[in-house]
């Protein structure tokens, strides 16, 4: 049956980031078939959009780090800003001059104006801060062009998955590197410790 799903397979912040972008196009597919419901799914597909970006800025900074050495995790944190300073030094130590980043950190911020803290399309209100709740949208905030916004976000998120797969193919070279070099050693070593117990036997049978 199609209601019936598999979880726990795989894919870890990837994944999900794929879920929520397709989870977008799909809600944004309905909209434009139907001509209506608009304003109702305009906050699960701008909300999954965004998840989607924050999950592969992540990704890659996790991925990233472990290309260049650079130890620690991706930051606990949800706003893009943030998150997209620290993935970017990363990229330029791998990619020095590639002009996407530009238009990545364009979308970004864009997005970071219509919700900064990851939470104006999942709560009408701010979470408790001092006693005090606060609208999460900006009052003055009328219209958003959903079809637009998809295809600026779609943008960065294939740009943001190369970097992602790019990473891993490096990865992988870098992990048959490794290997060799430790399979050389294992080589040597066995060589070595051979070439010793043979001088060892040698020097036994001079005894008889």
């Amino acid at each position: 049956m199609a209601e019936t799903v598999c979880v726990n397979f795989g894919g870890d912040l990837h994944l999900y980031a794929a879920g929520f972008r397709e989870g977008a196009e799909a809600l944004l597919k309905v909209v434009r078939a139907t001509g209506h419901d608009q304003d109702l799914l305009v906050y699960p597909i701008v909300y999954s959009l965004r998840h989607a970006v924050e999950l592969l800025l992540k990704q890659v900074i996790r991925a990233g780090r472990r290309l260049v050495d650079e130890p620690g995790d991706f930051p606990d944190c949800h706003r893009l800003d943030n998150l997209w300073n620290t993935c970017k030094p990363i990229l330029r130590r791998i990619w020095p001059n590639d002009p996407a980043y530009a238009t990545v950190e364009s979308v970004i911020t864009g997005l970071c104006a219509l919700d900064p803290e990851g939470e104006a399309f999942r709560y009408p209100v701010t979470t408790r801060r001092q006693g005090v709740r606060a609208a999460t949208l900006d009052r003055d905030l009328r219209y958003i062009d959903l079809g637009a916004l998809l295809t600026d976000v779609v943008e960065i998120i294939n740009l943001l998955d190369g970097a992602d797969t790019g990473i891993g193919v490096y990865l992988e070279a870098k992990d048959d590197a490794i290997e060799d070099e430790r399979q050389i050693e294992r080589e040597m070593r066995a060589e070595f410790e051979a070439e010793m117990r043979a001088e060892y036997s040698d020097e036994i049978r001079g005894y008889y």
